[in-house]
């Protein structure tokens, strides 16, 4: 399964959610890969300084192997493919390319189903090649939006993207839209709220990330906040948001043969 967490805004949690979702998926026994699809590269820098290995870049360009890119997190079943500022002049040579310049991702990762119960790629706060990329390898796209004044004015953009994809190429599904930084009884935090519900009425989850310091301290901690702090509140809305990904988008069911291989190759890397 894989899932691109998308917003064009900034600034609305778009690389915490895809390390603590991750994380809570890893916990549940799920093999998860992250993928850095910003040049600003701030998931990557979760995770700490490069080790000036390859990054996302050689990857689609073909500089560098899966196995050059990829880098095994500090947390079990939770692995890395880092980006750096760079991706902007490989993004530009994939622009280029006019024939296949869209599919670059979609077809690098999935050869890797077979590796990874869910990927989850963090993608630029801005509409570009590389942010098309993201929706055109996803299966599902989840769209964080702050709830702040005009959040939901400012998704429409965001819809018709995600609705072109579902038209010309095939049927990309919205898992759902996530409300961050809530500030449960606070008025405009829960007009905005209803407001969502207008736009996708039924496709806003249950789960909101309310606003919460530990968040913060736990990035600064370089862990998720599950391994950080599992009694405060950032953590409680991560693990609920964990359970109703699970349930509205099942990993497909994998064979033993191809758990076997996934098992081997971590076992492998980590020799």
């Amino acid at each position: 399964m894989i899932i691109s967490l998308a917003n064009q805004k900034g600034g609305v949690a778009k690389t915490t959610t895809c390390v603590n979702l991750g994380a809570g998926l890893a916990l549940r026994g799920h093999s998860v890969l992250l993928v850095d699809a910003d040049p600003q590269a701030s998931l990557t820098r979760y995770f700490g300084p490069l080790d000036g290995g390859a990054v996302l870049g050689d990857w689609l360009l073909d500089r560098a192997e899966f196995d050059q890119t990829m880098r095994h997190t500090a947390f079990d079943r939770l692995d890395l493919v880092p980006t750096a500022e760079h991706l902007i002049a490989d993004q530009a040579t994939i622009t280029q390319d006019s024939f296949k310049g869209l599919h670059y991702l979609r077809r690098k990762l999935e050869p890797l189903r077979g590796h990874y119960d869910y990927i989850l790629i963090d993608t630029m706060p801005s509409f570009s090649m590389l942010f098309a990329n993201s929706l055109f390898a996803a299966d599902q796209v989840l769209i964080p939006v702050k709830l702040e004044c005009l959040s939901a004015e400012g998704l429409k953009p965001l819809l018709k993207k995600v609705a072109d994809v579902q038209e010309g190429f095939k049927k990309l599904k919205i898992a759902g839209l996530l409300g961050t930084f809530h500030r449960r009884g606070v008025k405009e935090s829960e007009t905005c709220l209803a407001e969502l519900q207008e736009v996708l009425p039924g496709q806003v989850l249950k789960t909101t990330i309310q606003l919460n310091s530990k968040l913060a301290e736990a990035m600064r901690s370089r862990k998720p906040i599950q391994h950080y702090d599992r009694s405060c509140q950032g953590c409680t809305d991560y693990e609920d948001l964990t359970k109703e990904i699970l349930r509205k988008c099942p990993a497909p069911a994998r064979s033993a043969a191809v758990s076997a291989r996934a098992d081997a190759r971590r076992t492998k890397s980590h020799a």
